[in-house]
């Protein structure tokens, strides 16, 4: 069952069993590799941020298969990935968010359910000049 968690430092946290969601990667042969982010609707937490699709890890679910359930509910349908590393994200009080890096053929296009305004193709130096996630800045800042 999903629903807020409160972590060890008191913190809330949408999901008892932690967090997932995907971070897909276009490396192109020229120029700078961009992500697919998602604009967080005024629906869910962090509103108006900028983030990566994902939420809650249903009980005995792997991080992969709720990434995968959480992108087909915010965004449409998975392209082929290869993961290229998984980043566990501790906020400090016992409650892990899986940050799964996927790397894709080519940027596809990903419409907007009621959890997302609007998404798009970013490089690194544009997501400076993003209103962020405080997970994807913390991803963003462990980068560089």
């Amino acid at each position: 069952m999903e629903c807020w968690a409160i972590c060890d430092l008191g913190h809330v946290h949408w999901g008892t069993a932690g967090g997932a969601g995907f971070l897909f990667r276009y490396v192109p042969l020229e120029g700078e590799p961009c992500f697919l982010l998602q604009q967080r609707s005024s629906a869910v937490d962090y509103p108006g941020t900028w983030g990566i699709p994902g939420g809650a890890i249903r009980d005995r679910e792997s991080p992969e298969a709720a990434a995968k359930r959480e992108f087909g509910e915010e965004i449409g349908r998975l392209p082929s990935y290869r993961i290229t590393g998984i980043k566990i994200q501790d906020c400090g009080g016992n409650w892990q968010f899986h940050v799964i890096q996927a790397d894709v053929e080519e940027p596809f296009s990903a419409y907007c359910s009621a959890e997302t305004d609007a998404t798009g193709w970013f490089t690194q130096n544009n997501m400076s000049s993003l209103r962020l996630h405080p997970g994807l800045q913390s991803w963003l800042r462990e980068q560089t």
